[in-house]
């Protein structure tokens, strides 16, 4: 008999090993309620194409005897290979070809990393949650399960549920930036083995073997990396009459590495080629100003220069 992985379809939600039961349980005791979900529940897929490694629901409870202010929706994470799944048999089928893919070796590797990916999101979300509330722009945690040797199918992180606008101010993810490495810098060596050392080098070895080294080789201090920061992972909101950065999302790549990683995604997602080039010099400045009033009296990671 086959042992179960994450290549199985579930009987759970969109196919996973994740239930209606699972989520129901932990939010009731996270949450502090015996209010069970209703009948008209539901879990509407808002990530479709949006990414591989994960199906993202947003979730309506229609709690029942509520005794106390529940949210009435939330987001669900739950990482999966379905989607990539999909997407490589997609491909093989349009250029008819063998789907590589489905080989053994590389569902095990994929599984390997999908599950190191997700324990380091959450241990990113649980970092971050020690902060000052307000410190930095993050969802709501409900509750969350790492994949371990006792739980090898259901990953999965509940947060809330914020709406977006298009509207985006780039000094906000800048100073997010800042103070996501200033906070790092306390971070253990223990804790820091929770998150990948080279995620890109994982999944893409021959090409970036030594993108890891970046920091090492130029002097400049590891700081806890987004690892994907880009305008699908944040979530604005409008308050009063300015647009404010209310979250950042999707930690699956975070990792200690080189500050440039994360900066030169930005740069490049969230402004034009006109923008970055008129501007690049002055908003690095800016970045490295916010730094430094985040860090305080602490040694600064890296010099401007560098």
């Amino acid at each position: 008999m086959l042992s179960m992985n994450l290549f199985m379809p579930g009987e759970g939600l969109y196919g996973t090993h994740v239930t209606w039961e699972d989520i129901e349980k932990d939010m009731q005791h996270e949450l502090g309620t015996s209010s069970p979900f209703g009948s008209h529940k539901s879990a509407k897929d808002i990530g479709e194409g949006k990414g591989f490694m994960s199906k993202v629901l947003l979730v309506d409870a229609d709690w029942q005897h509520k005794e106390k202010k529940l949210p009435e929706k939330f987001v669900l994470k739950i990482a999966t290979p379905l989607a990539w799944m999909h997407y490589t048999a997609e491909i093989s089928k349009q250029q008819n070809s063998s789907n590589d893919f489905c080989k053994p070796s590389a569902m095990e590797r994929f599984e390997a990393i999908l599950k190191r990916a997700h324990n380091a999101e959450v241990s990113t979300y649980t970092h971050l949650a020690k902060l000052p509330e307000g410190k930095i722009n993050i969802p709501k945690i409900y509750c969350t399960r790492k994949f371990s040797e006792a739980n090898l199918l259901k990953g999965y992180i509940a947060m809330e549920y914020i709406e977006n606008t298009n509207e985006r101010e780039f000094s906000k993810v800048l100073r997010y930036t800042a103070v996501l490495e200033a906070a790092s810098l306390d971070v253990s060596l223990k804790e820091r083995m929770e998150f990948f050392e080279a995620p890109f080098q994982t999944m893409c070895t021959g090409l970036l073997q030594k993108t890891h080294l970046t920091a090492d080789s130029t002097g400049v201090q590891r700081v806890l990396c987004h690892g994907d920061i880009c305008p699908t992972n944040t979530f604005w909101k409008q308050t009063g009459g300015s647009i404010e950065l209310a979250a950042v999302i999707d930690y699956q790549t975070a990792h200690f590495g080189c500050s440039a990683t994360d900066l030169v995604q930005i740069f490049v997602t969230f402004l034009s080629g006109k923008d970055r080039r008129a501007h690049w010099e002055q908003l690095i400045e800016d970045f490295y100003g916010y730094l430094k009033q985040e860090v305080g009296n602490r040694r600064v990671p890296y010099t401007l220069d560098q």
